[in-house]
C-alpha cells in the first residue's frame, strides 16, 4: 500500500515538473522562516489525544532546476497523551513526550502565481523524545502554502518507533504516536 502511495506522488511529482519546466519561472534556491503551530497526538494503545503547541525554524533548498526542494529545520513538539481511566484528582494521568527534532523531506513547490505556491511533502522526522529518552523517527506527509512571505502547513506524522509506557507500576503495551500538526509562520530569508 505504501509503495503505492509513494508511486502515485512520485508520479504527480513527474508530471507536475514537466508542466512547471514549460512555464520557466525563476524558483527560489532558499527559504527559512520561524513556524508555530498546534498538534493533536493520540498513541495507538491508549488513543485518547493530547493537544499542545509547536514551535520551530524551518528552511528549504531546492535541489534541481525544478522545483524540487529539500526541506528541514529544527522543531519542538509535545508528543502529550492522557492516559486516561484513573480519575484521582491528586494523581497525574498525562504523559509529556517533549520531541527535538529535525526533519528531512522532499517538497515540490506548485507556483500558482508568482506570489502563491502549494508545497506537497513527504519524508521522515527524526529526532529524541525526553520523557521516553529514545530516538524517534516518523514518517511524515503534508501540504504547504507559501503566500508571499507568509507560510503555513498541515500534515500527519506516523511513529515508525514502538514506545512502552510505565505509570505506577502498571505496564502499557507498546505503542506508536500519531500526530496531526498544522503551522504558520513568516520566511524572513529567500525570495516569494
Amino acid at each position: 500500500m505504501k509503495t503505492k502511495i509513494f508511486a502515485v506522488i512520485a508520479f504527480m511529482m513527474l508530471g507536475l515538473s514537466l508542466n512547471a519546466n514549460a512555464q520557466r519561472l525563476s524558483y527560489p534556491r532558499f527559504h527559512m522562516g520561524i513556524r508555530g503551530g498546534g498538534t493533536v497526538n493520540v498513541d495507538t494503545d491508549r488513543g485518547e489525544p493530547g493537544v499542545f503547541p509547536t514551535i520551530g525554524i524551518g528552511m528549504d533548498f531546492r535541489l534541481a532546476p525544478i522545483p524540487l526542494y529539500l526541506e528541514t529545520g529544527a522543531f519542538y513538539m509535545n508528543k502529550m497523551v492522557d492516559l486516561g481511566s484513573n480519575h484521582d484528582k491528586d494523581y497525574d494521568d498525562t504523559y509529556n513526550d517533549h520531541y527535538i527534532y529535525a526533519p528531512l523531506l522532499a517538497s515540490y513547490h506548485i507556483y500558482l502565481s508568482d506570489k502563491f505556491c502549494l508545497q506537497p511533502f513527504a519524508g521522515v522526522t527524526l529526532g529524541y523524545l525526553t520523557e521516553s529518552e529514545m530516538f524517534e523517527a516518523a514518517a511524515r506527509v503534508g501540504i504547504g502554502m507559501n503566500f508571499g512571505r507568509l507560510y503555513s502547513n498541515v500534515g500527519l506524522d506516523v511513529s515508525l518507533t514502538k514506545h512502552e509506557w510505565e505509570d505506577s507500576g502498571s505496564y502499557y503495551t507498546p505503542a506508536q504516536y500519531v500526530t496531526l500538526f498544522w503551522t504558520i509562520g513568516v520566511n524572513w530569508a529567500g525570495s516569494r
